[in-house]
């Protein structure tokens, strides 16, 4: 069946339907990693069209360790080729079953390239797919489309305080605020013997500040900390108490704003693998995986010190507060620890800010 790819600007793309039948609409995310089950069940992925710029996706098949959660966030795919039979002895379906079953609809046959060079020029947000022969109603889906807005509320955060790890032997007892963080970070802290209590995101920094925490890591998720001015306010106290924090992806953001920066729409989203990052402690160039659309307004408030910058375009991508045991990167943490600094950037931090300072939590 044919479908179509429907931008922001009016321009309509013809290719072929696959996944569950429908129309959806979302924000046009362009990801170059290879790993579609990874980002589809990524709930950073909530609201998203993704256009996978890999000349065919699914070639692994559906590999359920890849599942970062239960179940797909994504709103719709897009691919040049959806693979119909995959080469992973692991795989335990194909991509398109596994689209069907999540009720994901997708196109194929779109030149993904392309798509991403145009969406970069012509500063495209967001997107439709339009896979149903006898849809029609073009003027009000594209209305639809322009004023599109993810409703940011956590979905894939848990509701009630859930711990992993052992309490023998732990390094530290670190809370994670739950924005619908994926398995990737839960497992690389359990891994260094931290032991990790995930949070519902609005009662996380209250909860943590009655004690019994080492430190506070806030991870990536899905939707803007402009939506949730209550979480900003209590890092605010949290930061001025000099509490422990670290944030990636969207902890990032959020952490930002509390210490007084701003941020800024880009023109191209960075979604996916293989964005250069430069520490500027020690000149080594970090390939690193990333999932935003937003960027910080320089220069900073007074204290914030830049610790990574993108030598592309030169953004900041890391900073920490001077005085405080509290940092932040812009990037992703990975499942191999050597990958993208994430190795580095934790065992810092647990030295930095809690094997030297102690605990600062309550």
């Amino acid at each position: 069946m044919q479908a179509t790819l429907l931008l922001d600007d009016g321009t309509k793309l013809t290719g072929l339907a696959a996944g569950a039948p429908g129309v959806t609409v979302g924000e046009l995310g362009v990801y170059s990693g290879h790993d579609a089950v990874y980002r589809l069940t990524d709930p950073a992925s909530g609201g998203q069209i993704c256009a996978f710029t890999q000349p065919a996706v699914g070639t692994w098949g559906v590999n359920t360790e890849h599942c970062e959660t239960g179940s797909p966030w994504m709103r719709g795919l897009i691919a040049r080729e959806i693979t119909a039979a995959p080469s992973n002895w692991r795989s335990a379906e194909n991509l398109d079953f596994f689209l069907r079953r999540g009720l994901i609809t997708a196109i194929s046959g779109i030149d993904t390239p392309e798509l991403a060079r145009y969406a970069a020029e012509k500063g495209i947000k967001n997107c439709a797919i339009a896979a149903s022969a006898e849809f029609n109603g073009w003027d009000a889906l594209l209305t639809q489309v322009k004023v599109y807005r993810y409703n940011d509320t956590f979905p894939a955060a848990v509701r009630t305080p859930m711990t992993h790890g052992s309490p023998k032997n732990a390094a530290a007892h670190v809370a994670v605020c739950d924005f619908g963080s994926s398995h990737i970070l839960t497992r690389l802290l359990t891994s260094m013997r931290f032991r990790v209590t995930l949070l519902p995101p609005y009662d996380a920094p209250t909860i943590y500040q009655r004690g019994g925490f080492d430190a506070l890591i806030l991870p990536n998720g899905a939707g803007s900390p402009r939506s949730h001015p209550g979480i900003t306010e209590v890092l605010r106290d949290l930061i001025a108490a000099g509490a422990p924090m670290l944030g990636f992806g969207l902890g990032f953001r959020f952490l930002l704003l509390a210490a007084g920066g701003k941020l800024r729409q880009m023109r191209g989203a960075r979604r996916g693998a293989w964005f250069p990052v430069t520490d500027l402690q020690t000149g080594n160039t970090l390939y690193t995986w990333q999932s935003h659309a937003l960027t910080p307004e320089e220069p900073l408030p007074d204290g914030l010190i830049v610790t990574h910058r993108n030598p592309a375009d030169g953004s900041a991508e890391g900073f920490s507060l001077e005085g405080k045991p509290i940092s932040a990167v812009h990037f992703l943490p990975c499942s191999d620890l050597r990958v993208g600094g994430t190795g580095e950037i934790l065992s810092a931090f647990y030295h930095n800010a809690l094997h030297r300072g102690g605990s600062h939590a309550g």
